[in-house]
């Protein structure tokens, strides 16, 4: 489904997707079809779902135009021996 869909069909509200394709300019990602898991009607109920987030699944606000996510590559440090 496509970002504007969502956005007519649920405005104002937020929605829990699973991203199923995307392009990537300038270390951001720009979703250009999801899945949509679950509608959710206030931010305190977002926050909850934020933080049972799966990898690949994100919570976003249909205010929002469109999909923007950062791309953060994680630098690990390595134990020595």
């Amino acid at each position: 489904m496509k970002w504007s869909e969502v956005r007519q069909i649920y405005p104002n509200r937020f929605i829990k997707f699973e991203v199923l394709d995307y392009h990537v300019v300038d270390s951001k990602r720009y979703i250009d079809d999801l899945s949509v898991i679950k509608v959710i009607n206030d931010g305190k109920e977002a926050m909850k779902e934020f933080s049972q987030c799966k990898e690949g699944q994100f919570i976003y606000s249909t205010k929002n135009e469109q999909i923007v996510i950062d791309v953060v590559k994680h630098i690990g440090i390595r134990r020595s021996n």
